[in-house]
């Protein structure tokens, strides 16, 4: 019986001791392989002894850092795509914030000009800024150059836009204080005889205020008003609030005609009418119908003959008609008148 004890009969177990594929395997892979390196000198020549594990792990170690490199160049171009579109949405940017700043330029411009157009109007109605605009303590637009940065990195853009807030919250006490007196001067424009005599329409100016020659007489007088044309029973309307003071015909003269009177001493005279719609003592509002136009008493066509007095004194109609309008019929008339001068 054998010694198990001694174990001289025991062996070392070793893939290649048993048959199968594994031992097989194993016996493959123990194989040496030689490899030499012949110079194309005389010097001697290089050989090595390889197994066939050892060129099978080499290789896969190759391999793996073929593939390691291929993933790397992949994500690196990857990263090169994404790196050359942020650069161009950079430019983008850049373009955009250009035009931003632009823009803030414009606006930064545009509202020195508002406060300038503000500070004129305060000049112009005489009344002291510096009491209730606070705007001359550090808010006008010349503080942007002195503002600081409100913190690192922030753009010049953003301190001007917070600077232009400012100023035009401090401008709110000026406007409102011009915006009370244009409101006045709204209610005086209403009782003074600003308003164009014709509804809807400005007709034609066929004689001014001034010399001139009687259009049936022929010969010169002076024309104590204005005389405007248009369709027979064109609306006529009352130029300023007042209160009517005669109704009356003159058949040799103004024909049907009507006189109002308005505070401060102005009075009005609507001549030539075809209808009187108003009646004695009536009181009535800036631009309420008081008549049509006709060709009634001394006349050559349907016309309104407009008078304007202060008091007893006639004075030119043009003087007072659509003051509150840069863009109105008196200026047309203004240019006819330019002939005479």
């Amino acid at each position: 019986m054998p010694n198990l004890r001694s174990g001289k009969n025991k062996k070392a177990w070793r893939p290649g001791n048993k048959g199968g594929v594994l031992g097989a395997l194993w016996n493959i892979g123990r194989q040496k392989y030689t490899i030499m390196l012949v110079p194309h000198s005389e010097k001697q020549t290089i050989h090595f002894q390889v197994t066939f594990f050892t060129v099978f792990f080499v290789g896969i170690i190759l391999l793996a850092l073929l593939t390691g490199f291929l993933w790397i160049s992949l994500d690196f171009s990857d990263k090169e795509v994404l790196l050359a579109s942020r650069s161009r949405d950079l430019s983008k940017t850049e373009a955009s914030l250009d035009s931003v700043r632009d823009e803030v330029g414009q606006l930064v411009v545009s509202a020195d000009v508002f406060k300038e157009s503000v500070n004129n109007a305060i000049g112009i109605l005489e009344f002291d800024e510096n009491a209730n605009n606070p705007t001359t303590q550090g808010g006008d637009l010349s503080s942007l150059l002195s503002i600081k940065q409100s913190g690192q990195g922030t753009l010049t853009e953003i301190t001007d836009l917070k600077a232009l807030r400012v100023t035009l919250e401090n401008s709110t006490s000026a406007l409102e204080n011009i915006s009370s007196i244009l409101v006045g001067q709204k209610d005086l424009l209403s009782d003074i005889p600003t308003r164009w005599p014709l509804k809807g329409v400005n007709g034609w100016t066929t004689q001014v205020f001034g010399p001139s020659i009687h259009p049936i007489r022929k010969h010169w007088y002076l024309h104590r008003g204005l005389d405007l044309a248009f369709l027979y029973g064109t609306p006529i309307v009352s130029t300023a609030n007042g209160k009517v003071v005669k109704i009356d015909y003159d058949p040799q003269g103004f024909g049907l005609y009507i006189d109002i009177q308005h505070n401060y001493g102005f009075k009005t005279r609507y001549a030539h009418l075809q209808r009187q719609l108003v009646e004695l003592g009536q009181p009535v509002l800036r631009g309420d119908v008081i008549g049509t136009m006709g060709n009634s008493g001394q006349s050559t066509g349907a016309h309104l003959h407009y008078e304007v007095m202060i008091g007893t004194q006639l004075v030119d109609p043009i003087k007072f008609l659509n003051m509150a309008k840069t863009n109105s019929p008196t200026q047309q008339v203004l240019s006819k008148l330019q002939r005479y001068q």
